[in-house]
């Protein structure tokens, strides 16, 4: 088996090492490998099973118009491959109802019902359907193997769901359970699971992006578990209030994970206390028990945090802890009059808290066991289910912003001496920009002089003798340097 296990890998890695090599700005590829094997027969054969329509909803829903591969697997014998492709295109053609309506129960050549092999059809699903490119797998199937699987098979599947959790390039695993009873000439079934897999580290991305998607979470009845990952994002942050600080308020934004605060800088708080509740993420698996630590990141700043709870113990999926309090120090506020609070519409801190759980133990959701034990009756829960030993600790990075509030008075008696001097500038420059004409009574003759302001002019009587000098300021103007004995006045 580790042999088996180390090729696989080696084989997955090549595959994503060749893909790096490739840019493509087109959307990731997703392939869905449709299980149509025995177990699968009253999907297949009852005249009102909606298995196939499901099918195409979900091709259309979760890709859009992009590419995706289509096949029915099951396992290859001599008589037919696993998966057998049945449809590569576009996600929105009109014909692809038809090509998903052509899958059949496959059979081997003893005309049994065909065998399950998993690994078969996810590595076929990397190498062949992906073409060794991130991409998203789906996996619809009845969560069994077939009737009457080898011994071989059963260890491949086991090895299978071992690599799952173990694998690095499969980077994000969601399932979902669906309700959808049916009944065919020999088995009956009341739901199946579809299983939606992240190869590489873009794809971990694209793949949570599609699955926040309203339609898909209608489609299937938002009821989405996570497999994988079990390291990170292990739960949410729900403030409450604000302990003794009038002047700090706690909110979440639109995103449901950042933590806003609200300062108003009046009265320039040193520290903050948050007052809330851990909500557990981890569905379907409950933290059983782990020890909580934390730190504060704000770029620039070394700042000190603490937490009053230390350890997380049997919190369900979905759950939120009793209250707890998270005091945090807040970094040095600038000034009112700085430019970044001068020039700008508001002044924001954005940082994190790292909420980090060691020693961490989790266990199987009892209110899952029982919605698995409700859709599959008798069956053990598949060993995907079973969290990885890797899982003992995880990290949560909580987004925080600080929305830094400053008292209108001093702004707005800011605005008001700019108003007025620039109401004033104004003014001087039309004052200095434009002549105003003079006159100046000389022995009785009167002469015009156009001045501007702060300019000057000779005046001189009828025989072209300097009389005097006329100055104009900014506001009046005046005779200097009159000679004596000559009648000479302003008018």
């Amino acid at each position: 088996m580790e042999c088996l296990t180390f090729w696989l890998r080696r084989c997955l890695l090549l595959s994503l090492v060749l893909a790096s090599s490739v840019a493509s700005a087109e959307p990731l590829r997703q392939v869905f490998l449709v299980q149509n094997s025995g177990w699968m027969e009253p999907f297949y054969s009852d005249p009102s099973s909606p298995f196939k329509s499901m099918v195409t909803q979900l091709v259309g829903t979760a890709a859009g118009s992009a590419e995706v591969v289509i096949g029915g697997f099951n396992q290859a014998d001599s008589q037919h491959p696993s998966p057998e492709w049945i449809y590569r295109g576009p996600a929105n053609h009109a014909a692809l109802p038809n090509y998903v309506n052509g899958l059949k129960l496959e059979r081997k050549a003893s005309g049994a019902y065909a065998d399950t092999d998993f690994k078969e059809a996810l590595l076929a699903s990397i190498t062949t359907g992906l073409e060794g490119r991130e991409g998203i797998v789906w996996i619809i199937t009845n969560n069994k193997n077939s009737p009457n699987n080898s011994s071989e098979t059963q260890a491949k599947n086991r090895e299978f769901y071992d690599l799952l959790h173990s694998e690095a390039a499969i980077t994000r695993i969601a399932a979902f359970p669906q309700k959808m009873p049916v009944k065919g000439p020999n088995y009956e079934a009341n739901g199946l699971m579809i299983y939606a897999l992240a190869y590489g580290q873009k794809a971990g991305v694209a793949l949570e992006q599609v699955l926040n998607q309203p339609a898909l979470a209608s489609l299937l009845k938002d009821d989405r578990v996570r497999l994988k990952p079990l390291t990170q994002a292990a739960v949410r942050f729900i403030p409450t209030g604000v302990e003794d600080t009038q002047d700090v308020s706690a909110e979440l934004a639109p995103d449901q994970q950042t933590v806003i605060l609200n300062i108003n800088v009046d009265s320039s708080p040193k520290t903050a206390v948050l007052l809330g509740k851990f909500e557990n993420q981890f569905n379907p698996y409950q933290i059983h028990d782990a020890k909580i630590g934390m730190t504060l990141d704000m770029p620039g700043e070394a700042l000190n945090s603490n937490i009053s709870l230390d350890r997380l113990t049997d919190l369900e999926p979905g759950a939120r802890s009793d209250e707890l309090k998270i005091s945090l120090q807040l970094p040095p506020l600038p000034s009112q009059w700085s430019s970044d609070v001068i020039f700008s519409s508001g002044y924001q801190r954005a940082g994190s808290i790292s909420i980090n759980l060691s020693e961490q133990q989790l266990r199987i959701s009892q209110g899952f066991i029982a919605r698995m034990n409700e859709l599959f009756p008798g069956d053990a829960l598949p060993d995907v289910f079973i969290p990885s030993g890797e899982a003992t600790t995880s990290e949560t990075r909580l987004p925080v912003v600080l929305k830094i509030s400053y008292p209108l008075g001093p702004v707005l008696m800011l605005l008001g001496l700019f108003v007025l001097l620039l109401i004033g500038a104004l003014l001087a420059a039309l004052l200095i920009a434009g002549k105003k004409t003079l006159t100046v009574i000389v022995e009785g003759v009167p002469q015009s002089y156009p001045l501007k302001p702060f300019s000057s002019a000779g005046v001189y009587d009828s025989n072209q003798n300097r009389v005097a000098t006329l100055k104009r300021g900014l506001f009046g103007a005046r005779l200097e340097n009159i000679q004596p004995d000559t009648a000479v006045r302003l008018k």
